[in-house]
């Protein structure tokens, strides 16, 4: 269905800041990704990348405590961004095209 495709793809947007942060640092992204995936499937949460070693390491190790707070206030302004132009483009969609429609012809009493 369109709105299962609509959630897939809104998950794989988020393999650009894994993907983004390992190629500017001259890593192997696919492999910085599937390190991730595979440490977060294994209950690993913490996992993040480490630029210096080029692997994935627990970032409480690393001493790196990001605010979640930020995160999560930065993940739902995107998803409403989302849901607006989402809303917008319906609305447009809906609409019927060819603009304006033409005054009824007559319009005069018949007397």
């Amino acid at each position: 269905r369109l709105d299962q495709y609509a959630i897939a793809k809104f998950g794989e947007s988020f393999e650009m800041v894994p993907r983004t942060l390992s190629e500017n640092a001259g890593l192997g992204a696919m492999e910085i990704i599937s390190s991730l995936y595979a440490e977060h499937a294994a209950g690993n949460v913490k996992v993040g990348i480490d630029l210096e070693k080029g692997a994935c390491e627990d970032a409480s190790i690393m001493k790196i405590w990001d605010l979640y707070v930020t995160k999560s206030f930065a993940l739902k302004y995107s998803a409403d961004a989302v849901c607006t132009v989402l809303r917008v483009d319906q609305i447009i969609m809906a609409k019927p095209a060819g603009g304006p429609r033409p005054p009824q012809q007559g319009g005069m009493d018949e007397d």
